[in-house]
This record gives structure tokens, sequence and C-alpha cells, in this order.
């Protein structure tokens, strides 16, 4: 009897496991998008269309509205036109560039800081030379194109072009005025070229120490991927901006930097009114309700774990999604970060998008409605009266997303290379 009852488990087992497995697939193809596939790209362009719609009705009723210049983009050029008829020094100083400022046309109300290192005025200054809507063009159309160009590569008949074009974290820092484009242009350019070209990419993610809180993350990935050279040239350009600076407006501009940026994180904490548009790990606690010391400590804590996350997936290389995930994680790293530096953002979505599509994969519901909450959460941000860390979330999600799709690629069998076909008449030993 007992032979009898484990002869039909023999058979039937494994008949079950079967449909135990072919029952999950139907599931989560029932419950996801195949990647590609008709149903996906119609609802990608559903989206696209409208964020191009909230697109054009944004800028549309800014513009209305505001005839006068966009966001920070006036402000940064009379910075410009102050470097070029002051003592550089001197625009680390509120009183006087604030002077200045109000005498341009900014209201008596207004504060308008640079906070920028002095590594800044170099990029800034030539924009004062300019009347200020040419200025504009330039400055955002310019950086605009580097950043598009750096995201799709060659590829300009690629659907992800049209994403990055009409993204709203690309309409937010339009709006701005501000410099985000010219920050994802250095770290993703910089990150897609240091395999084949390690001088020419470190030499970019050099050039972004002009905002460097957003590069914390920069060398725990190059020391991962042990791209020693990248990181040499990186450093050597970091070093070579610092006396170019120097030379052009005097040694005393950084010491009064490092002053002035002290007194101005203090002045920026205390005041919180643009807590709400900042992504960082700093924020959210401080929008819940955490003190300043706790919210610092928490900051630390979700810099560490970040950091962790970002060498383990560029321990094989700079690979599109690990360059992705430093893209995530590097508002996770940073204190300070605001809406308008999150074009880069948009990109690590769409790449890994492109990874799902090139594999012929599934996007599950899951992981399909965490892409969708990270290209939208950005517009939530300009509400000020939300109070939960919706962006944090969002955040944590998707470098998880990204994470765990690094390691399911890592685990598959590697194709093994075919041998060439034996010549006639010979061994076939290769």
């Amino acid at each position: 009897m007992d032979t009898i009852v484990a002869s039909i488990a023999a058979k039937l087992l494994p008949a079950m496991n079967k449909d135990k497995i072919s029952g999950r697939a139907s599931l989560r193809a029932t419950t996801g998008w195949i990647a590609d596939s008709r149903d996906f790209r119609l609802t990608a362009a559903l989206l696209l269309a409208l964020f191009a719609i909230y697109q054009a009705a944004y800028l549309t009723l800014i513009i209305r509205r505001f005839p006068q210049p966009l966001g920070d983009s006036f402000f940064l050029w009379i910075q410009a036109r102050f470097l070029i008829s002051h003592p550089a020094a001197e625009i680390y100083d509120q009183a006087i560039l604030d002077a200045v400022q109000v005498a341009n046309g900014m209201d008596p109300n207004d504060a308008a800081p640079f906070a920028y290192p002095p590594t800044m005025m170099i990029i800034l200054a030539p924009f004062g030379l300019l009347p200020y809507r040419a200025a504009w063009w330039s400055a955002v159309g310019g950086s605009l194109l580097l950043y598009l160009w750096a995201t799709v590569g060659r590829d300009w008949r690629s659907p992800a072009l049209i994403a990055g074009l009409v993204a709203p974290t690309t309409t937010l820092t339009i709006v701005a005025g501000q410099t985000g484009f010219l920050a994802g242009a250095l770290m993703i350019g910089g990150f897609r070229l240091t395999a084949r070209h390690p001088v020419l990419g470190g030499v970019l993610l050099g050039l972004l120490t002009y905002k460097p809180q957003l590069g914390l993350l920069v060398p725990v990935a190059l020391a991962s991927a042990r791209l020693w050279g990248a990181m040499a040239a990186a450093s050597a350009t970091a070093l070579a901006l610092v006396l170019v600076t120097s030379t052009a407006f005097g040694w005393s501009v950084w010491p009064t930097w490092i002053v002035a940026i002290y007194a101005y994180s203090d002045q920026f904490a205390m005041q919180g009114g643009l807590r709400h548009l900042m992504p960082t790990v700093w924020a959210n606690l401080m929008q819940l309700g955490f003190t300043p010391q706790a919210a610092r400590l928490g900051q630390g804590f979700g810099a560490l774990a970040t950091s962790a996350v970002v060498w383990c997936c560029f321990r094989h290389g700079a690979t599109p999604l690990a360059i992705a995930a430093l893209l995530v994680g590097t508002f996770l790293a940073t204190p300070h970060a605001l809406v308008y530096d999150m074009p880069m953002l948009t990109t690590a979505v769409l790449w890994l998008v492109a990874e799902r599509c090139r594999s012929g994969g599934l996007f599950p519901l899951g992981e399909a409605v965490i892409l969708f909450l990270a290209m939208v959460f950005p517009i939530t941000m300009l509400a000020q009266d939300i109070h939960l860390p919706i962006s944090g979330i969002c955040l944590v999600l998707l470098l998880g997303t990204i994470a765990r799709r690094i390691r399911w690629v890592r685990m598959q069998p590697q194709p093994v290379a075919q041998r060439p076909p034996a010549r006639a008449g010979g061994s076939g030993v290769a």
C-alpha cells in the first residue's frame, strides 16, 4: 500500500508544482505589462501625452502670471554681472549682494544668496556678458540639450528623448531656471564615458564640483568599479579648478566661501521655507517633526546605507543600471538638493525601462507603480502643506527596485561563446 501511495505521489507532485509555477506566471502576466509590448507602449505614450499637457499648461500659466524672468535664472544672471563689476569675494557678502540685486529689480523682501563654491564662478561669469534673454536661452536651453544627449546618446529617435523632454523634472527645472540639467549632463555623461574614455569621463565628474553635494557618491562608485583612471582625472580636474578660480578671482574667495557656507547652512536649516522642495532624508524627517539633530543623524544613516547599496551595484562595473542606482542614491545621500536638481532621476527611470525592454522581461504591477510614482512625485513636492515623506519613500522604493534588478541580471547564466566552425579537413579544434 505504501508503495502504491509513493508511486502516485511521485507522479502527481511534479505536475502540481508545474501547475503552481504556470499559475504564478499567469498571475504575473495578468497583473503586469510585458516590456516593449503594444499595451506597454500605449500606456507609456498616454503617460507622456499627459506630461506634455502638464508642461504646456504649467509653462503657459507661469509665463502669463510672471512675464518677467523665470525662477532663479534672473538672480544668477545678476550674480554673473556682479562677478564682472565687483571683487569676486564680495559676492559672499549678503549685504553687498542684496544691494546690487535690489538695484537690478529684485524684490527687497526676497533673498538670493550665492552659496556655490568659487568653481561656479567660472561657469557663471561669461553669462554676465550677455543680455538676460540670450543668457537664459544659452544656459537653460544649452544645458537641456547636453542633458538629453547624455541620457539618450546618439539615439535621437528614441522615445526616451521625448520622455526626457516632457518629464515633470524637466518642466520644473525650466521653471526654476536652475542648473539641474548641467549637473545631470556631467554626472550621466561622466559615468557613461568612464569605461572607454576614463580621462574624459573623470574630467566631467571633476567639473561637477560646482555642486559638490551632488557628488558625494561619485568616489564610492569609482572605487567600487575600480575606475582609478577616472578617479585620478576627476581629482586632477577639481584641483585645477581650484587653481584657476584662485588665479582668476583671488585666493581669498575660497576661505571666504567656507565661512559663508557655514552661515548659509545654519540660516537655511532655521528658515525651512524650501523643505517641501527638497527630496533629501533630512528634509523628509524635518517635515515629519523631527528635531534638527535627529534629522541630521537620520541623514547620516541614510547616506551610509545608500553608499553601501551603490558600492554593491558598481562591483561589476559602471553598467547603465549601476549608474541609475547612483543617480537615485544621490538624493538619499546628500543633505542638500532641491527638486530642480532631479532631471537625473528621470534618466534612472528611463534606463531601467530600457533594460527591461531589451531583455524582453515583464513589468510586474508593483514595479510599474514604483516607476510611475518616481516620475510623478516631483510634482507633489510643490505643495507646501504635504507633510508626508513622499519623496523619500519613492526614492527608497526606486533604489531597491534597481538594486533588485541588478542582482537578478547578475544571477542569470552567461551565454557560452560558440566555437568557430571547423575548416574543411581540420580537426575542429579552435
